[in-house]
């Protein structure tokens, strides 16, 4: 019997089929204060009026932090939906979507060049650790 050789995403495209991407990317926090500073002035970029309080009230931790830059970078946000849609056109329906930052991943993926194709699936996420108890 022959091993399955083949390719997750190829199959034809139909009227009516829904797909779903799976994306993940890695990060490395460096240095967590920079960082920091760093999504509250651009928190207060992508938020013409927002002030330096506004800024530290809605970027208070590594998530917020990280979906800030991501849309300061156009990965997410409102431009890059109005971007999306502009595919309508073509065929192409917008669904919802969701993100989820996990972080201390035990098994981060490797940056190029290095491949992580062996690693199993690179979307489970950890196993919950147990909190102790009091």
């Amino acid at each position: 019997m022959g091993g399955d050789d083949t390719v997750s995403g190829d199959d034809p495209l139909v009227d009516g089929m829904a797909l779903s991407l799976r994306l993940r990317r890695d990060f490395s926090v460096t240095d967590a204060g920079r960082l920091l500073s760093a999504a509250r002035r651009i928190y207060q970029d992508l938020n013409p009026g927002a002030g330096a309080a506004d800024a530290s009230a809605m970027v208070s931790c590594a998530a917020d932090a990280l979906f800030v830059i991501l849309e300061h970078a156009g990965l997410l946000g409102e431009e890059t939906d109005s971007r999306l849609e502009g595919y309508a056109r073509d065929g192409l329906e917008v669904g919802g979507w969701r993100a989820q930052v996990v972080p201390n991943e035990p098994w981060p993926l490797s940056p190029p060049p290095r491949s992580d194709c062996l690693r199993g699936d690179v979307f489970a996420l950890p196993p919950e650790q147990d909190e102790p108890g009091p």
